[in-house]
């Protein structure tokens, strides 16, 4: 269920581009040309910086491990502020689940969700640093836990239409000290990061 409600949210978010050009191509000449001048030359026409998107993600593992959840995936709407140039602050809901095998022949589903809160800064034209911090949860029949992650990334963006950017990071994420009950033990390490994503302006 989840996995479906996150397609459909992310479905949404990629028609947002095209219902916003629908109502702007559906006001009158006269009207539009008030709105331009109101708008003025901030952002080059965008009326706020507020941003509506999606990632694809794809990790190295869980982080407490090699041998545990070799290329994950999840799907993470977003939403955030984004100036083009200056900076970004991103809220996005990230989700996917994989099959956790025990020694004993056991195998449960986990179901694996992230928070994430990140900032940016750009440094050299569409190139920006980004610091992160994620509320991680994971789900099983063995047990729920719960755990924090920090991380930090580069990454790169490329506008197309006149609403749309294209963007792509790469970053590592420190995975802090929990429980797992899968080891009956706590647990800390780190793993890799790659997003790939779209982010469209609203106004």
């Amino acid at each position: 269920m989840k996995k479906i409600i996150a397609l459909l949210v992310f479905a949404l978010f990629a028609c947002v581009p095209s219902w916003s050009q629908d109502a702007m191509s559906m006001e009158p000449m006269g009207t539009g040309g008030a709105s331009s001048q109101s708008a003025g030359p901030l952002l080059n026409g965008i009326r706020t910086p507020l941003i509506l998107g999606g990632a694809l993600g794809f990790g190295s593992g869980t982080g407490v491990g090699s041998d545990r959840g070799i290329g994950l995936y999840q799907i993470e709407p977003m939403i955030g502020i984004w100036y083009p140039g200056l900076g970004v602050f991103r809220v996005g809901y990230g989700m996917f689940c994989y099959d956790e095998d025990m020694e004993n022949g056991d195998e449960y589903d986990v179901d694996h969700s992230e928070f994430d809160f990140e900032l940016g800064i750009h440094l050299l034209g569409e190139v920006y640093l980004m610091g992160s911090y994620s509320r991680v949860k994971e789900l099983s029949d063995l047990g729920d836990v719960a755990w924090n992650e920090w991380g930090v990334s580069f990454g790169s963006l490329f506008s197309i239409f006149s609403k749309t950017l294209l963007f792509a990071e790469v970053g590592y994420r420190w995975v802090l000290t929990h429980y797992d009950p899968f080891k009956d033990k706590k647990v800390h390490g780190g793993r890799l990061q790659l997003n790939v994503g779209f982010a469209s302006y609203v106004f």
